[in-house]
């Protein structure tokens, strides 16, 4: 008796091939290298995360992972986050291109200080900012980058714990992980 679910080595194979790429195209969510964000996104974030948190004699912010950090969060925890930091991202890039002709990350670090001080301020070109408040979305991009700088490796960021490093703090217990040792049993004498 034949069995009508038999499937051959070959048909098995196929099968496989192409499940292996849908996944790997369903994955992948974004065009690039990243999860949420597009190269571009991750471009500008990435320079804007290190003039919070620039490098000097510690690691700065990319160099700790911000930007994985902030990646995963939208594609993972904060997803309907996503289009405000795309508008935000796209703003910031908008007011570069019209104040210096240039992608923000191409400016020197003097323009893109003085370009993020303006929008934490709120201080841009309201074409370039209209489907997000610039003040709010320089809020969101400081306290993004302050966590993904000193936050738990384990979230994407503090990449090789730079900054526990750099502040001389141990690495904490794991907790919610993994189960504790039980301390062990004393007996009562007398």
């Amino acid at each position: 008796m034949d069995d009508p679910y038999a499937v051959g080595r070959r048909v098995f194979l196929e099968t496989g091939v192409v499940a292996a790429a849908a996944a790997a195209v369903g994955c992948r969510g974004s065009e690039g290298r990243f999860r949420a964000l597009t190269d571009d996104e991750a471009r500008t974030l990435a320079a804007a995360s290190d003039r919070i948190i620039p490098r000097d004699e510690d690691p700065g912010a990319n160099d700790a992972g911000v930007i994985s950090f902030v990646d995963r969060q939208l594609a993972t925890r904060q997803r309907d986050d996503l289009p405000e930091w795309r508008a935000g991202l796209a703003a910031l890039e908008s007011s570069a291109r019209r104040r210096h002709g240039k992608a923000f990350a191409d400016l020197p670090a003097d323009a893109q200080t003085a370009l993020l001080q303006d929008v934490e301020r709120g201080a841009v070109e309201s074409d370039d900012w209209r489907s997000v408040a610039p003040a709010a979305f320089f809020a969101r991009l400081r306290d993004y980058t302050m966590m993904g700088f000193y936050g738990d490796p384990r979230h994407g960021g503090n990449k090789e714990r730079v900054s526990w490093k750099m502040l001389h703090i141990p690495d904490p217990p794991i907790r919610g992980r993994l189960h504790e040792a039980p301390s062990p049993r004393t007996t009562r004498k007398g």
